[in-house]
């Protein structure tokens, strides 16, 4: 993964201990460690650990293209939303399954906003972001958490890392009430959008379902996705 090459050195602001690529490393080693520990209880298929390892690497992969520093702040404005496409761009390249590309676009385009559930500002509260998660709720938990513990700066206090943890379980718990989930027709999706298989299809369905969770209905989040594809 080149893009990676920039976050070496990259520092990041008083949240963080690490520059941007050790950072993203730490996260992977936490998502392993999560696996094995099961400090928040989350109930992650083997498919989805392999996923789990993919988006680690791939959850901050635009944060070198959107560094920016104002009035003495750090800031990655949007490196959630280009992250995501960057991230069907790394699939693609590697020639990943739709499912894997899916699990990895989608928890790289919502991997801060567990930890906002509880500012009344966020866009996503829970039942909407247990939705957007959709089959993928467990390993965004997992994400999440290992990211919170990935970043242990200055300015990050023990109270922080416990309100994220009750923030991971609530969500968790959201998820768990709202489903189960259908898996995915990444066949019947690449026929309605024409797209091609693999990669691609991933990314059609995750935006699709991301768009369904911000209220359209699933016929015309495909149309929609579909119009963006045939444009593209």
């Amino acid at each position: 993964m080149p893009e990676l090459r920039l976050a070496r050195h990259q520092s990041q602001g008083p949240f963080h201990h690490l520059d941007t690529l050790e950072h993203i490393l730490e996260t992977v080693r936490g998502v392993e460690r999560e696996l094995s520990e099961g400090r928040i209880g989350a109930r992650v298929s083997e498919e989805g650990r392999y996923g789990l390892f993919v988006v680690g690497l791939l959850h901050d992969v635009a944060k070198p293209v959107t560094r920016a520093e104002i009035e003495g702040r750090v800031l990655f404005v949007a490196h959630d939303t280009l992250g995501a496409r960057m991230a069907h761009h790394v699939c693609r390249r590697l020639g990943l399954s739709a499912r894997v590309t899916d699990l990895a676009v989608t928890l790289t385009a919502l991997h801060l906003k567990i930890g906002f559930m509880g500012n009344p500002r966020s866009d996503y509260e829970p039942e909407r972001l247990a939705r957007a998660a959709g089959p993928f709720g467990e390993e965004l938990a997992v994400l999440s958490w290992a990211d919170r513990l990935a970043a242990r700066g200055p300015r990050l206090k023990e109270e922080h890392i416990e309100r994220h943890r009750d923030l991971c379980t609530r969500f968790l718990n959201v998820s768990r009430n709202l489903g189960p989930y259908p898996e995915p027709d990444y066949n019947s999706l690449a026929s309605k959008t024409n797209v091609a298989p693999g990669a691609d299809v991933g990314y059609a369905a995750s935006r699709v379902r991301l768009l369904v969770a911000r209220g359209l209905s699933e016929s015309e989040a495909v149309r929609h996705v579909a119009r963006v594809s045939c444009s593209a």
